[in-house]
């Protein structure tokens, strides 16, 4: 395995961070527009309006919230901790893909590289716990050999 942990958490960490900071400059224009529409409307139109503005700002402010849980579990894991068996925080190289189990992200690049991010309570993550380097696991009808847990 080519990438480290480090370089995973560290663009993880930055792509998570930029998810945040875009939300809360899209809660700000929300806001902002729920202001000026009470500036320029009246009647039903105006409160059927400002509804939809409102419930856009509960969904924003809910998937904020849900950005700042996984950046405390992020922070929970030590990049520098090596890991024997697969646990959360661990890297894991298989012969089909590289996965940080860490939070529930998707897919992100490193260095060139595909990364799936994904947290310990997927399927497969759990399938990997405890395992080791050398051991393999069937998911879905196809079976990955673990070539690198870190």
């Amino acid at each position: 395995m080519s990438l480290t942990k480090k370089e995973v958490y560290q663009v993880l960490h930055t792509l998570l961070a930029e998810k945040q900071k875009e939300i809360v400059s899209s809660i700000e224009q929300l806001k902002q527009s729920a202001a000026e529409d009470t500036k320029s409307s009246a009647g039903d139109k105006y409160e059927t309006g400002r509804e939809m503005v409102r419930q856009e700002i509960n969904k924003a402010e809910l998937m904020h919230s849900e950005y700042c849980v996984q950046m405390d579990l992020l922070r929970s894991i030590d990049p520098n901790e090596e890991h024997e068996k697969v646990r959360p925080g661990s890297l894991v190289s298989t012969d089909r893909a590289v996965m940080f189990i860490a939070i529930g992200f998707g897919k992100i690049e490193v260095n060139g590289q595909v990364v799936f991010v994904i947290s310990p309570q997927a399927p497969l993550a759990r399938l990997m716990m405890d395992k080791a380097t050398g051991e393999s696991l069937t998911f879905n009808g196809a079976t990955q050999q673990l070539v690198q847990v870190s």
